[in-house]
């Protein structure tokens, strides 16, 4: 299903009956990626899941997709279908969205999962990769993706290993030059929003790799200190991508959470 959005389309899937959790795939992700974890959620729950914009099979809507543009797909999203409380889970940069979201449209919250995700900007360092990125996609997408997927696992090596990155890299190359520049910039340029997580009033969960290279551990402990509401989750021998590398206990982290606060 698919919604007009600032001259483009937005694709989502709504699935279930109950109250709404809104699923938010990373970056280089799409919709696709939270299948599984909809269909055992929906037994309970509305799940809703979004392609963002540039990714899957969202359009491209501007040359740089700030996490507020992102935040805004999200709502006109729910707007749509008029939802007004969800729950959202997002990995990685739909972490991002996801407090852009609480931050903008507080009282459409009723908790936030953040899965190998932070509240923290970017550091010089870590903007100054994001340019190189940017630079690498313009001529180089196949090239780009195939090198950065990888890192994102902690284990890269054997036949389950290699079967989880390629299914990633799949995932990955649908996602347009464009799109790719678009969300490089937006990430880059995001701010610092551990207020959100300090001022919070609603549950928030934190799932963590113990391994993730992305998102130390030290630092998504160091954001579940910042609010009693918070707990965290830690996926043992994972690294960036629990949803998929660590499956099982990331989905029976996330299940417990949703379980505990919003039936």
């Amino acid at each position: 299903m698919t919604i007009n959005f600032q001259k483009g389309e937005i694709r989502y899937r709504l699935v279930g009956q109950g109250p709404c959790i809104v699923l938010l795939h990373g970056f280089l992700g799409s919709s696709k990626i939270w299948n599984k974890y909809a269909e055992k959620l929906s037994t309970k729950f509305t799940v809703l899941s979004i392609d963002l914009p540039g990714h899957g099979k969202s359009t491209v809507l501007a040359d740089v997709f700030s996490m507020n543009v992102m935040a805004e797909t999200v709502k006109a999203v729910l707007d749509h279908l008029k939802i007004s409380q969800v729950t959202l889970v997002g990995h990685s940069m739909g972490g991002y969205v996801s407090l852009a979201f609480a931050q903008l449209f507080p009282n459409s919250v009723s908790g936030v999962t953040l899965m190998n995700s932070t509240a923290l900007p970017d550091s010089s360092e870590r903007k100054k990769e994001r340019e190189r990125a940017i630079k690498l996609a313009e001529g180089h997408k196949l090239k780009y993706i195939t090198a950065v997927v990888p890192n994102w696992f902690f284990e890269r090596t054997g036949q389950k290993a290699n079967k989880r990155i390629l299914k990633m890299v799949k995932i990955a190359a649908k996602t347009s030059k464009e799109g790719i520049q678009a969300s490089l910039k937006g990430m880059r340029d995001r701010k610092d929003l551990t207020s959100v997580i300090a001022k919070a009033n609603f549950p928030i969960q934190i799932i963590a790799g113990k391994n993730d290279f992305v998102i130390p551990l030290e630092q998504a402990q160091q954001l579940a200190a910042l609010n009693p509401k918070c707990r965290i989750d830690v996926l043992n021998e994972c690294g960036h991508i629990g949803f998929l590398e660590s499956k099982e206990d990331c989905f029976k982290a996330l299940q417990s959470f949703v379980l505990e606060n919003f039936l």
